[in-house]
């Protein structure tokens, strides 16, 4: 199928779609059901009464002449009581729940003839509220409901941070003011998906107050829910509800409420933190409409320790002796190199704000299942500075802001032969922007110090102006879908197709390296003015693109019994980027391949899952007509997860397309190395070198090149699960157990089409490591390396390929406990996950020999063994103290050499481990055992090891 042939068929279907049904819901509730007589026929005209446990909210519909009804709640709560009434008939009432996953809440009535009929008798009482449910997990039981109990108090709303409060979920730090993002399964944060009612999401933060409930989910097995392959946060805003609810939350931490140790103190990891946030909402009119407003307002800040500053375990931890600092910052005077701007601010300071509301409309009588929805949601964040400056001048970092905003409208209601429509549309924009202090060249410094401990540390020291502060990149997305629901008569079958269409754009100005960036090896070449590298991009780079999204798919549940649930169907996604990078000749003279391919495709996407209840859950049924879930449930299933490529994934092919239109840079290394003038870039910007000093093989001004492999395709995990839940121990105990395996595909890595394996020489002291590059090519006093050698061509540097032939493998066992009576006085939970990820790296990421070697390894992100823990325990009715926490094995890392050591042109060279005990040099070998003296538990472990 042509990529343009199925947009257009999206389009025809959304249209129809839209056009039949008008402005979905992310969860609606369907109930659905017949009432019937003594002598089993229909009964027409009963009146049915739905009200939600959480909202008290009504919602009301007749039978037809078959006697069958149907009820629909937006944004479904999944606990109801319903009441059916006839004239001549005695009422019934009970309650209807959803013990497991059901698709469809069936309640069918029998309703015996009245024998007569009292006088209206008026009870009033106190209700209790009763606690709200979470929304409808996925069949495959690997949903999990994500709150903030478990997350700091300073990063509560923070979606990564929820997502990785769950067992088995990696936070993945942000970097210089950037949102932090989350790993499951070992893959990237790329790969997974945030939805706000079924939409895509683009921001980082909610209020820790919102009106909503969130869940995690990595096997989803209903098609209609696309997008990743690794996991999909939801966001779902709660029902309307007929309570009035006014709450305002503060949250205080101070510096004397933590603790940490003395080198900590020294580096101000200690903080303060106020934050301000509440909710308000209710009904504008009784079960028809509703509001809620949700905001937060915080600052977190901590003493800003920096060069100038930290005391000396501060410095030692960091790696870097007091007196190379006395020593820097001397130089530094000298040059005429500010080392902070203005006056030095005492502290960090990040200050976030977001806010997130609703409006809904759902009239009390279902007959057509109308109802409306229109919600909104922003968020702002900035830190100041963005970096924490254990490494840089203050003067080298920045600040750096995040924005976003977003709008939904949504709708539902029934036509024709009863179809449920479900229709979505959504705009969100995110802007991100970084400001850099200072406006001049970067430098960085190799300092090499030596402790009282008689340890020594290498560390890069950064001053001057920031490289790659001066960025903004904005953000656009606009998206519709639609989802059609057919119910069968029998209430066994739901066929839902759904219908998605999203066009995301950006503009981004990156300005990185725009001024250039020096490199000494030691604080006497930073004295002396002797650089070992100096690098350039000639000019800014403003680049724009978009792409198309679209999404059909077609599912069916499956209500085989009352115990067993069936789910499955396929979908079908395709993107098509809107610009392609310029054709450049020369690249398919010298390599045959052509750099104007954009990642355009079609994936089909198979899936299928099950529910299984057996027995019935050994509690006494708190009040006539309760429901009683099963004794335990069993979930599973098999299936394909397509990811889709990230919009700003072509940006780096446009703008390197090796054309005199594209970027262009200049690279010197050893004598070719301009000699900085620190004062004049100070005063005159435009005497900062734009070439080397001269056209040795030191010096390149030769363009890079990026380009797609001709079957280069998105991620995506063929993924299966077995999940089980249910009592332990004569029901003292909630157990759930589950088993994940993903076998993940299309997982990207890059080629250097350029680089030519011919070895000049090899190190015999490094295990005869190979070298690309002759002896000539390398400066001998800094070891600084030209890869000219090493190129296929003269007429480029790197000839970057873009490939998706990589693979991993995840496997992982979780197990969580917890009480299975209710307590009003404490309560616990306890997780254990096992997991064991692999895969498969080429040498271009890191190399001890050929860098076009692929070989399999341990994941990054594998960390075997988790423990989480959290106990709640209730003081008096009046306070209630909450402690959680978790015990994580370590991550495996890979010692890599901060340079280039074989030639390819990559700082990706692990580094060699000297056995002491063997090494010819004497000083090599005292420091290496230094190192080994040195080191403490695991990684001492580990040089042993590679000795």
């Amino acid at each position: 199928m042509r990529l343009s042939s199925l947009i257009r068929a999206l389009l025809v279907v959304l249209v129809a779609s839209v056009a039949l049904a008008r402005p979905a819901s992310a969860q609606v509730d369907i109930i659905r059901g017949q009432v019937i007589g003594p002598e089993g026929k229909p009964l027409e005209d009963a009146k049915i009464t739905a009200t939600s446990l959480s909202g008290n909210v009504n919602r009301s519909a007749r039978t037809d002449k078959n006697g069958r009804y149907t009820i629909t709640f937006p944004g479904g709560e999944g606990d109801y009581f319903v009441e059916f009434s006839a004239i001549g008939y005695a009422a019934r009432r009970f309650e209807v729940k959803r013990t497991a996953d059901q698709e469809i809440l069936v309640a069918d009535a029998k309703l015996l003839r009245a024998a007569g009929q009292l006088e209206t008798v008026k009870v009033t009482g106190q209700r209790d509220r009763p606690e709200r449910n979470d929304a409808t997990p996925d069949i495959s039981g690997s949903e999990r409901p994500v709150d903030n109990s478990a997350v700091p108090a300073d990063q509560q709303g923070d979606i990564a941070a929820m997502a990785a409060s769950l067992p088995g979920v990696t936070l993945v730090p942000g970097q210089d003011g950037d949102p932090s993002g989350f790993s499951v399964l070992g893959l990237s944060p790329d790969q997974n998906q945030t939805t706000l009612n079924g939409l895509n999401f683009g921001g980082s933060n909610l209020p820790r107050d919102a009106n909503v409930t969130t869940s995690l989910v990595t096997t989803a097995y209903d098609v209609s829910r696309g997008g990743f392959s690794g996991a999909q946060f939801q966001i779902r805003g709660r029902p309307g509800s007929n309570y009035i609810t006014r709450t305002m939350s503060l949250n205080l931490d101070a510096p004397q409420l933590q603790w940490t140790d003395r080198a900590a103190q020294s580096l101000g990891q200690q903080y303060s933190n106020v934050s301000v946030g509440g909710l308000l909402a209710g009904p504008i009119r009784q079960d028809a409409s509703f509001y809620n407003f949700a905001y937060q307002l915080g600052r977190r800040s901590n003493d800003l320790r920096s060069l100038l500053n930290t005391d000396a375990i501060g410095l030692q931890t960091s790696g870097i002796a007091p007196d190379s600092v006395t020593r820097l910052l001397a130089i530094l005077q000298q040059l005429g190199i500010p080392t902070v701007i203005g006056r030095l601010p005492s502290s960090r300071l990040g200050e976030q704000g977001s806010i997130f509301g609703s409006f809904d409309v759902a009239p009390q009588s279902s007959s057509s299942g109308q109802a409306f929805n229109l919600s909104y949601n922003g968020s702002w964040n900035q830190q100041t500075p963005a970096s924490s400056l254990t490494n840089e001048l203050p003067a080298h970092s920045g600040d750096h802001t995040n924005w976003n905003g977003g709008l939904q409208a949504r709708h539902t209601n029934y036509f024709g032969v009863g179809i449920l429509s479900e229709t979505s549309l959504g705009l969100n924009r995110s802007r991100n922007y970084s400001d850099p202090y200072l406006s001049m060249p970067s430098g960085t410094v190799l300092i090499t110090s030596t402790f009282p401990d008689g340890s020594t540390s290498i560390k890069p020291v950064s001053f001057g102006g920031s490289s790659n502060m001066n960025t903004s990149q904005t953000n656009t997305g606009t998206e519709l879908t639609n989802q059609l629901s057919w119910f069968s008569a029998s209430n066994k079958h739901r066929i839902k197709f759904t219908t998605e269409l999203r066009r995301d754009a950006f503009t981004q100005n990156q300005q990185v390296n725009t001024l250039g960036s020096f490199t000494f090896n030691s604080l006497a070449d930073l004295e002396a003015q002797r650089p070992s590298s100096f690098s350039r991009q000639l000019a800014p780079r403003i680049r724009t693109g978009s792409q198309f999204i679209g999404g059909l798919s077609l599912g069916d549940s499956y209500k085989r019994s009352d115990d067993l649930q069936l789910q499955y169907g396929i979908r079908l996604d395709g993107n098509h980027f809107s610009a392609t990078p310029t054709f450049n000749p020369d690249l398919e003279t010298v390599f045959g391949e052509r750099n104007d391919r954009a990642p355009n495709n079609v994936y089909f996407s198979p899936r299928i899952g099950f529910s299984w209840s057996y027995g019935t859950a050994p509690q006494v049924a708190g009040f006539a007509g309760a429901v009683r879930g099963p004794r335990a449930v069993v979930r599973g299933g098999i299936g394909l997860f397509q990811n889709t490529p990230n919009t700003t994934l072509i940006s780096g092919a446009i703008d390197n397309t090796g054309l005199a239109s594209a970027l262009q840079q200049v690279l010197c290394a050893g004598q070719a190395t301009p000699t900085p003038d620190w004062s004049g870039y100070t005063s005159d910007p435009s005497v900062i070198p734009t070439q080397c000093t001269d056209g040795s093989v030191f010096a390149s001004t030769v363009p890079n090149v990026t380009f797609f492999a001709k079957d280069y395709a998105a991620p995506r995990s063929l993924r299966s699960n077995l999940n089980w839940s249910g009592p332990l121990l004569n029901n003292l105990f909630t157990g759930n157990i589950e088993a994940t395996y993903s076998r993940n595909m299309n997982q990207s890595g890059i080629v250097d089409l350029n680089f030519n394996p011919v070895v000049q020489f090899t190190l015999p002291d490094e295990s005869h490591r190979p070298v690309f590059v002759q002896t000539t090519s390398i400066v001998p006093a800094t070891g600084t390396i030209a890869s000219r050698d090493a190129r296929v061509s003269p007429l480029f540097s790197r000839v970057t390929e873009l490939r998706s032939d990589l693979q991993s493998d995840s496997r992982q066992l979780r197990f969580g406990l917890s009480p299975s009576t209710f307590n009003s006085n404490y309560s616990w939970g306890l997780s254990y996950v096992y997991s064991n990820l692999r895969e498969r790296v080429r040498g271009f990421t890191n190399t001890a020999g050929n860098p076009l070697d692929v070989e399999w390894g341990r994941s990054s992100f594998d960390s075997r063994h988790q423990i989480q823990y959290n106990l709640g325990y209730n003081f008096f009715d009046a306070v209630r103290v909450n402690w959680f926490g978790n015990f994580r094995s370590g991550t495996p890392y890979t010692p890599i050499v901060s340079g280039d050591i074989n030639g390819d042109g990559y700082a990706n060279d692990r580094a060699f481990v000297y056995n002491p005990s063997t090494t010819a040099d004497p000083a090599l070998a005292a420091a290496m055992q230094s190192l080994l003296n040195s080191a403490s538990g695991n990684a001492r472990d580990c040089l042993v090891r590679q000795l």
